[in-house]
């Protein structure tokens, strides 16, 4: 039997923000990509990171027959129709990661970024908020809105031990995986757990991820100088992050908006009930009380953090939930099968499988 696309017998080129840096964007196009291939499908990839990416575009499209182009981000990918339009004349798919539908859809790069929607053919969304604030202004784009949500995939490193990372047993760790940048809204997590730990000493915050806001890092970073219950790591390789991820206790993200938490979710795949902002993208990801709790300020999360620390039993038992919950929505294998669906019925593939 033949592969998908040795059937086909043409390629299909993803193109990313991000491929080199350890971003959101750059795991889950890290994870189509090995996941499509290992269905039969043939994929390039192409990052923006890279100086030169105009040039390569322009080479990689004469050099090779692309038979589906699968773009990440609408504001980026709409600066790759603007640079190469050749592309327009190749089916498309894209697929929106957050800042582009919660910010750049309705600020100064409006229009370059619904010139891109209307060209591509479809839409991939993570969930169906996004989908109905999408329709609310921009009704034309219905029949392209697809809804797959990220699947969770944590490789499975070397285990830390909590006095490697600085810790002691006794300590209650609250996990914030997330990078320096003013979106993700780490002030909220300091505010609140410095109250906490003023009523409880053994509160402790972890804090994960590269400075991708210089000034905004570098604000926080000096803020956490004064603040010894509070650790910073910086950037992690994605294959540690279980090891370390395990010591914790809670996980939070407190994020002004979000595409889906990823971070968040790996923490919860290994059992960590979760403190979440209720702001779109993590909204309607939990059953709140069932997984962890929403907030929507210090207060909130000083309370919710509060129980969690206070209440081992209902921890543990929100932690299982979680844990289910990540099985059984948020599965790699889940969101390769949609992929494929989606590349088939895109390339007009009757597709026998190897």
């Amino acid at each position: 039997m033949h592969s998908v696309m040795e059937k086909h017998n043409g390629k299909i080129l993803l193109i990313t923000p991000f491929a080199k840096v350890q971003r959101g964007n750059s795991l889950t196009t890290a994870r189509i990509k090995s996941g499509l291939v290992s269905r039969g499908f043939q994929i390039d990839l192409l990052s923006l990171e890279d100086l030169n990416w105009r040039e390569q575009l322009q080479l990689v499209l004469k050099q090779s027959a692309y038979y589906l182009v699968h773009g990440f981000h609408a504001l980026y990918f709409s600066q790759v129709l603007q640079a190469v339009p050749a592309l327009r004349d190749l089916p498309i798919i894209l697929t929106t990661t957050g800042t582009d539908i919660h910010y750049d859809l309705w600020g100064a790069h409006r229009a370059a970024v619904r010139d891109c929607m209307q060209t591509v053919r479809q839409i991939v969304l993570f969930n169906d908020d996004f989908r109905n604030k999408l329709l609310a202004a921009f009704p034309e784009l219905k029949d392209k809105l697809i809804i797959i949500p990220q699947g969770v995939y944590l490789e499975t490193g070397s285990l830390k031990t909590r006095q490697e990372l600085g810790f002691s047993e006794d300590d209650f760790i609250f996990l914030l995986p997330s990078g320096l940048r003013a979106v993700k809204n780490i002030e909220l997590a300091i505010d609140a757990l410095s109250k906490l730990h003023q009523a409880y000493p053994v509160v402790r915050l972890l804090i994960i991820g590269a400075v991708i806001d210089e000034q905004y890092g570098n604000s926080i970073i000096n803020r956490i100088k004064a603040l010894p219950w509070i650790t910073y790591l910086d950037e992690i390789p994605h294959d540690q992050m279980a090891g370390i991820l395990t010591q914790g206790d809670v996980v939070l993200n407190t994020s002004h908006s979000e595409g889906q938490p990823q971070a968040a979710l790996e923490a919860m795949s290994l059992g960590k009930p979760c403190i979440l902002t209720a702001v779109p993208g993590n909204l309607n990801l939990i059953q709140a009380g069932r997984e962890g709790f929403y907030i929507n300020n210090p207060v909130d999360l000083f309370k919710a953090a509060q129980t969690l620390l206070n209440s081992p039993i209902l921890r543990k038992e929100m932690g299982r939930n979680a844990r289910q919950l990540i099985e059984t929505r948020f599965t790699p294998q889940q969101e390769i099968d949609a992929y494929s669906r989606l590349y088939e019925e895109t390339l007009g593939i009757n597709a026998v499988r190897v």
